[in-house]
């Protein structure tokens, strides 16, 4: 028996058709509108459980009509789809949804394995999430994404990792980070860079920057500092044990300010 309904957004059938494929078969009943008026007279009439609402619409750009829709379903994860458009790149559209503080936000075409992580983030996770602060380890290094993971996991926090800034700030869950634990200097986008989108983005989520530095060219201190400039709330030099990697977790959740390198 279906319990949970979402109400999609999409003017385009072809699309449409092909979301409901994917929403319902995760179990879900799916209520499809093809314009912002039908979805506004449904969320009158009916009860869901999730809204995926695409970016363009006809004439409607709907990031600013996200709020009223937050509004009408306050219950219901709010999560925004979008291929960009002619006047708009992808990348702009995301971020404006990012901004605008969609729960989950989608590039076109999506999977049917994204939808399920989705899922299972807002509501299998949800009573772990009331009660688990959720860090996010950002390391290409696997070892200190493994050590630090365990002994986070063992004090009782929700663990997610990703090898770059690039698959973290991708990840549909991050708007739902509490704080990300970042390497400095990474392949790509790199630590810097990414930890201030996090916070242009995610102002809410804390950051603990960690680096051991670069040899011969950039100490702990200096590399830390810099982190500290563009808005990490702490830091944590390389190597470091699990007491200096709980303390400085534990101060950063709290909010307070993290002014000295723990080793």
């Amino acid at each position: 028996m279906t319990l949970n309904t979402a109400l999609m957004l999409e003017d385009s059938r072809t699309q449409a058709n092909i979301i409901t494929g994917l929403i319902e078969a995760q179990g879900w009943s799916t209520v499809h509108c093809l314009t912002v008026n039908e979805a506004i007279d449904v969320l009158k009439t009916i009860s869901v459980q999730a809204l995926f609402i695409d970016v363009f619409v006809g004439r409607h750009n709907t990031i600013g009509l996200l709020p009223r829709f937050r509004r009408m379903a306050p219950d219901a994860p709010l999560i925004v789809m979008t291929a960009g458009s002619a006047n708009e790149d992808i990348e702009t559209t995301l971020e404006s949804a990012r901004q605008a503080r969609a729960d989950y936000v989608l590039r076109k075409p999506f999977d049917q394995a994204q939808v399920r992580q989705i899922f299972q983030a807002a509501f299998c996770a949800g009573e772990a999430r009331t009660s688990r602060n959720h860090i996010l380890i950002v390391d290409d290094s696997s070892t200190v994404r493994k050590f630090a993971g365990t002994a986070l996991e063992a004090a009782g926090y929700s663990v997610s990792v990703a090898a770059s800034m690039e698959e973290a700030i991708g990840d549909p869950d991050i708007a739902h980070v509490d704080l990300a634990l970042c390497d400095v200097f990474m392949p790509g986008m790199g630590g810097l860079k990414g930890m201030r989108h996090i916070k242009k983005i995610w102002p809410h989520i804390k950051i603990i920057a960690m680096s051991a530095g670069v040899q011969n060219y950039i100490s702990d201190a200096e590399a830390l500092s810099a982190a500290r400039d563009l808005g990490a709330d702490g830091q944590i030099s390389k190597p470091f044990s699990t007491k200096a990697l709980l303390d400085v977790i534990d101060l950063g959740l709290k909010g307070d300010a993290v002014a000295e390198y723990i080793d």
